[in-house]
């Protein structure tokens, strides 16, 4: 892979490309904690402007009930602009990335006995606006929180439904000899539009997953050591069913522990087949539903926004022709 430092694609570790492991047969019981999150990007067009990052955590453990918390950031006012200037809608996407990750950590290190963490999503944070200063701060927040669970040798991993990746096809496409003329465009690429999950969904069985393999990328760079980015393909589907992949992401320390990697194999099977024929890990499903924001919910915002504005005697603004057109009866709810 040294002739090719810039291309995106997997590299093998230990496993070999070909290798897909049956769904382990005995863990043990544990705690599964996930979290999702949602945000509303401040609009100048909007009455008031303000930004907002949710975070949703939902906690299952044997043989208790399972809960669920939100942690909400607001922004408004001096909180709205970094050192560049106002905050872009990317910033705060990297913003709810760092809360949830860094909810997870905090939960799970106050959990005794086994546990997984998930986020839906990659590890990798595609939508880093480099060139804004504070980004490196929420960045290392990031990396932090990743190295606690590891040093706490929490299971973690990211879950990608659908995926539509192609870094196993792009690693094949280093092996043909017409990489030795570069690989400038997508119509230039002789595996252009294969999929990994073409490949893996004629050879893996419900509840079988891949090799796992690295990532090796521009951004994958920044994740060194014990957080190095992993990942592997897992056939969700239901016995009999038609195979249904998914792309599942995880930091080097999951990948070299056996028991770890056994564990999140194992739990986000069973946790997708609570789904029934629409497999997707319930945990995941439930965050997803405590962290979004409904429209409903982004009104009542504006309106305690409004009233502590007028208490401090403040003038109050309108929405812009535009967005009043858009806030026609028919919406329900805000979620990215």
């Amino acid at each position: 892979m040294a002739a090719y430092p810039t291309q995106r694609c997997a590299f093998p570790i230990k496993e070999p490309l070909t290798f897909h492991a049956p769904l382990p047969e005995q863990v043990e019981p544990c705690t599964v904690i996930a979290a999702d999150g949602s945000q509303i990007p401040p609009s100048r067009h909007e009455a008031v402007d303000f930004g907002l990052v949710n975070v949703g955590i939902f906690h299952m453990a044997p043989g208790e009930t399972p809960s669920e918390q939100v942690i909400s950031q607001l922004m408004i006012g001096d909180a709205l602009y970094s050192s560049q200037g106002r905050l872009t809608e990317d910033m705060i996407s990297v913003m709810r990335d760092v809360g949830e990750r860094t909810a997870l950590a905090g939960m799970a290190a106050s959990e005794i006995g086994a546990v997984v963490t998930l986020t839906d999503g990659g590890l990798e944070i595609f939508r880093e606006p480099r060139e804004d200063k504070g980004f490196q701060k929420y960045f290392d927040q990031y990396v932090d929180s990743l190295r606690t669970m590891a040093r706490l040798r929490i299971a973690t991993a990211a879950y990608v439904d659908r995926p539509r990746a192609d870094l196993v096809v792009r690693l094949l496409e280093l092996m043909l000899p017409v990489a030795e003329q570069g690989l400038v465009s997508f119509s230039d690429r002789p595996l252009g539009g294969v999929t990994d999950a073409m490949l893996y969904s004629e050879v893996m069985q419900p509840g079988e997953r891949s090799a796992v393999l690295g990532i090796q990328s521009l951004s994958a760079r920044d994740f060194t050591d014990e957080i190095s980015l992993c990942f592997f393909y897992l056939n969700v589907a239901s016995a009999g069913a038609k195979p249904y992949l998914a792309r599942v992401e995880i930091p080097a320390w999951v990948a070299d522990s056996p028991d770890l990697l056994d564990r999140v194999h194992s739990v986000l099977y069973s946790q997708a087949q609570l789904f029934g024929i629409r497999p997707y890990p319930y945990a995941l499903h439930r965050a997803h539903e405590v962290a979004v924001v409904r429209y409903e919910e982004r009104e009542q915002v504006e309106m305690m926004i409004n009233a502590e504005l007028m208490a401090q005697g403040m003038p109050i603004d309108t929405t812009s022709n535009k967005q009043s057109g858009k806030n026609l009866p028919g919406r329900t709810r805000v979620e990215s």
